[in-house]
């Protein structure tokens, strides 16, 4: 709980600065559970030993990029990123490993979800309460706290999926209770967000656990439940011109009162009318037994899903085309609404990937690298980063070795959830179904965004598949100790736990240990860059003493010398900015920023032909960048 609530609130854990210091917690804890003795109690399975490898292998793999890479700093910071998510994994997979643990990790997560939504709605509906930055909620879109609306969006429909989960199963009342009437201020926080992709995220995570429920009948009426009474809000808030804008003006904090009062009372009708569904069972009536017989009946199923996949075909076929062009335009409009088809540029996005990946198949560019791909072969002129999908964005910098890692990462977590929901009963059976959806609803995110570099996030589908990848090992290991008990074999003296359990021990204070030691120095560096620009513009001693610092632990980075080169030529030092920006190109050197801060100092500096040679480089690794046409200073 502790973590998603403090990686949302720092944006969703985006920053270097937020995620490394999560990291480093996380494997703290991992040296406290294991030394004490947290090993001794895991049971392991080739499960395990096949998440946990293909996870290390990414992070590996990603380190070792940095060989060919084109900035030694951004793959060492994208290793550092996948080694931070193992440490959720492995934290996830130590606590999980009794039944009871297992579930009350799923509430945790699921009420750390809850509170997320019902506080990013809050920041909606009371601004005047919160009073935030307004850079933080400008958008009409609700992007508090995460940054980004489609990230709200994706954390809301896990909060959604995981309250369904809950209104059935958690083991107190209460938080029964809770889960139902807080489902329509999350839903309406998914509402605020007007996204497309949360809306898939949320048919895909409630309609997994929906699917592999026997109790389906019981999750969709009160999905449904929710939903509807969640509309009366929904339509208030489209009434309200200044709450369904965000305008920042005085009138919103009357609309957002009133919109939050029927949402209050939307929430008591959504309990009542979960009582009355209690009570409905309760009864066990006729009628209400043949509906639970037809929901559970598996022919009735694939009757759903037949006809589900002819009116997907019917629609593909009516709608198909035109739905297309719309999506692959490069109109990179804001879409107007949930059923606007626009891409808003991830077409492009994935095509540059596999451009990208085209150029290096086998190796890739470097982790970290795409957005110089993108700056280089661009075809909109639209500033970007991110390929906007972990696969191809992996393919384009890791290769098809990266690729092949990332893609099998992530069907591995899947296919043993999978497994273990199959092999479980009873309750059990209802938390993996909620993990596993909630792990595809991942899964499918960050096909199409960029959701695995925030950490909130990726955190939670590892927090999921660590939950899984306990369970399965679990159900392994006892399913191999009844067959060898009932053949006679002495099951402690055959399995020789206590070896394995001590190599764990080993190799996990091992990995522990060089990975805080990763995490530690880019974390100082950043810091230490933070310090200098805070000391400008009066303590320039200051500022060039912190960037020292930063370049003295990082050696190999590009960012300190950019700070040195940039701090040298405010005090009109060319000759010395020129040297750092040199030193920072043979670090970074398909950054066409680093080419164009060079030749500003050297024009600065009356080196015309140089400047002139520099600036062309510059063009030449981002060819759209209209400011390089206006001169050297055109572009800030």
């Amino acid at each position: 709980m502790l973590l998603i609530g403090s990686l949302a609130l720092s944006g969703g854990g985006f920053s270097l600065s937020s995620r490394h210091l999560a990291g480093l917690v996380i494997w703290l804890l991992i040296v406290g559970l294991l030394a004490l003795g947290a090993a001794t109690r895991v049971l392991l399975a080739k499960p395990f030993y096949w998440a946990a490898g293909l996870l290390l292998g990414l992070a590996i793999w990603s380190a070792i990029s940095s060989l060919w890479s084109g900035s030694v700093e951004l793959s060492v910071t994208e290793a550092d990123r996948v080694l931070m998510y193992l440490g959720v994994f492995l934290a996830a997979f130590l606590l999980a490993q009794t039944t009871q643990r297992r579930q009350r990790f799923g509430e945790g997560i699921a009420i750390a979800l809850i509170a997320v939504a019902v506080l990013a709605l809050a920041t909606r509906l009371l601004p005047h309460v919160f009073n935030l930055p307004f850079e933080e909620v400008k958008s009409t879109r609700l992007q508090y706290p995460l940054g980004y609306w489609n990230a709200d969006a994706i954390v809301f429909s896990f909060a959604a999926t995981l309250a369904l989960w809950m209104s059935r199963r958690a083991l107190t009342a209460a938080l029964r209770w809770i889960a139902v009437a807080t489902l329509p201020a999350v839903l309406l926080a998914l509402y605020f967000t007007h996204s497309r992709g949360g809306i898939l995220t949320l048919l895909v995570g409630a309609g997994t656990l929906i699917v592999l429920s026997r109790d389906r009948l019981w999750y969709l009426a009160t999905l449904l439940i929710g939903v509807v009474c969640t509309l009366p809000a929904v339509f208030a808030a489209h009434h309200y011109t200044a709450l369904a804008n965000n305008y920042n003006f005085p009138p919103i904090v009357d609309e957002g009162l009133k919109t939050g009062a029927i949402l209050l009372a939307c929430c008591a009708v959504a309990a009542l009318a979960f009582w009355g569904l209690r009570r409905a069972e309760a009864k066990g009536g006729a009628r209400a037994k043949r509906a639970v017989e037809v929901s559970r009946d598996k022919r009735v199923l694939r009757g759903v899903a037949i006809v589900g996949l002819v009116a997907v075909i019917i629609a593909a076929v009516l709608f198909g085309e035109s739905a297309w062009d719309k999506f692959t335009s490069t109109d990179l409009a804001t879409p107007s609404g949930l059923a606007e088809a626009s891409s808003r540029g991830r077409i492009q996005f994935w095509d540059v990937a596999l451009e990208g990946f085209g150029e290096k198949p086998i190796l890739g560019h470097g982790a970290g690298t795409y957005q110089f791909a993108w700056d280089q072969l661009r075809p909109i002129d639209m500033a970007n980063t991110q390929a906007h999908s972990l696969y191809l964005q992996a393919l384009d910098e890791l290769g098809i070795v990266g690729g092949l890692l990332a893609l099998g990462m992530v069907l591995a977590m899947l296919w043993i959830g999978f497994t273990a929901w199959r092999a479980a009963g009873g309750r059990e059976r209802e938390l993996f179904a909620a993990a596993l959806g909630v792990a595809l609803a991942f899964a499918v995110g960050v096909a199409y965004d960029w959701f695995w570099q925030l950490a909130v996030v990726g955190s939670v589908f590892f927090m999921a598949t660590g939950i899984l990848v306990a369970a399965r090992c679990g159900q392994i290991w006892r399913a191999r100790a009844a067959a060898r008990a009932r053949e006679g074999i002495d099951v402690e003296a055959e399995a020789a736990p206590e070896n394995r359990r001590f190599g764990l021990t080993i190799v996990g204070l091992a990995v522990a240990w060089l990975t805080m030691l990763a995490l530690i120095g880019p974390l100082l560096v950043d810091h230490e860059i933070s310090e200098s620009n805070a000391a400008l513009p009066g303590n320039m001693e200051s500022a060039i003493n912190h960037a020292e610092t930063a370049r003295s632990i990082e050696p190999w980075a590009a960012t300190p010398y950019l700070q040195l080169g940039l701090l040298a030529q405010a005090q009109g030092q060319y000759d010395e900015a020129i040297g750092r920006f040199e030193q920072a190109i043979d670090r970074e050197n398909h950054n066409w920023t680093l080419y164009y801060l060079k030749a500003k100092a050297e024009h600065q500096a009356g080196e015309k032909e140089a400047a002139q040679a520099d600036l062309e480089e510059a063009k030449r690794l981002n060819p759209l960048q209209t400011c390089l046409e206006e001169g050297f200073e055109a572009c800030g």
